[in-house]
């Protein structure tokens, strides 16, 4: 069944899941529509000067240079974005489609109806709750002294001092641990439980790293600017000085706008969104990809494989290849 005329088909986030569906959209001879509340597209990416591993075929690239090539191959297939547009309220119509009304920077409002709807949202840093909750914290954030974006510690010119604490215990907290730790700078992890939640490989590289130590059972209860460090207490007594604290506290989904939650998805107990093998929600005709529907393996990869199964599945249901 040949489509006499391309419907546009939202895609709501322009990162690297975003866009690898728009790519493939666009090959299915469909009308895709990027909408990214910034104004580059690249996601999460745009956050990291780290290295990018996983990601086959660019050994040396950071993350940020991949968000840059990404962004140059949907600029070079001429796909429509809106940057710095975000929506504001979604409508389901009686065919089964879709009206997404869209606020731009200049508080312009549009709308647009489609078959289909694509959320890739993403993540967001935890760490509001831990510096809402400990004492001192939100000045020293202020100050900078704090860095709520653990890749912010990558940046080549900011300056993290001899000694830097990290608190968290998970993949990220260990990552980082082993990129910013060398010799002449030690690095604290420090967990609230008794040992680590990352992958073996990952705590075993960070300890391997020059000057890295782990500190376990160890909740932050307080920190003070002591103008040449900070000084941090636990829940024990104990305590410690940092030049600069990191928080690597995980990842929340971004979910809780008011036009998801009009819809009413199927979520995990996170807030993360429910998805079939399809990257179908639990709302026919709405699909989340990347990272908002990805809990357990949140990564470059995933997110680009992801982007193409949903464009596969919408092509299928808007050309009956599937009910």
């Amino acid at each position: 069944m040949a489509i006499a005329q391309p419907p546009i088909v939202p895609i709501v986030g322009g990162g690297p899941a975003g866009m690898s569906c728009a790519l493939w959209l666009k090959s299915y001879g469909l009308r895709p529509l990027i909408v990214e509340h910034s104004a580059r597209l690249g996601g999460m990416q745009r956050a990291s000067p780290y290295p990018n591993l996983g990601l086959l075929g660019a050994p040396g690239k950071t993350a940020r240079e991949n968000a840059d090539a990404f962004e140059r191959h949907i600029e070079s297939e001429a796909i429509e974005t809106l940057r710095e547009t975000a929506p504001v309220r979604v409508q389901t119509n009686g065919d089964g489609g879709f009206t997404l009304e869209l606020a731009g920077a200049d508080g312009a409002i549009r709308s647009v109806a489609a078959p289909a709807l694509v959320i890739a949202t993403g993540t967001a840093f935890r760490g509001s709750e831990w510096i809402g909750r400990v004492a001192g914290a939100r000045a020293l954030v202020a100050a900078g002294r704090i860095l709520p974006n653990p890749a912010a510690a990558g940046e080549p010119d900011i300056d993290l001092g001899a000694h830097v604490l990290i608190v968290g215990g998970g993949d990220n907290a260990f990552d980082v641990a082993h990129q910013i730790a060398r010799p002449g700078r030690r690095v604290t992890v420090a967990l609230r439980g008794a040992k680590p939640r990352a992958q073996p490989a990952l705590v075993e590289r960070a300890y391997r790293s020059a000057n890295a130590e782990i500190r376990a059972n160890a909740e932050v209860t307080a920190l003070i600017d002591g103008g040449h460090g900070i000084a941090v207490q636990f829940d024990d007594g104990s305590a410690l000085v940092a030049d600069r604290v990191v928080l690597c506290l995980g990842f929340t989904p971004n979910t809780r706008e008011p036009w998801i939650e009009s819809l009413g998805l199927k979520m995990d107990g996170n807030g993360y969104l429910a998805v079939d093998a399809g990257m179908v929600t639990s709302h026919r005709g709405v699909f989340a990809i990347g990272d908002v529907s990805n809990p357990r393996n949140p990564c470059t990869a995933s997110a680009l494989a992801a982007g193409a199964t949903a464009a596969r599945a919408i092509h299928d249901r808007l050309t009956g290849a599937q009910p």
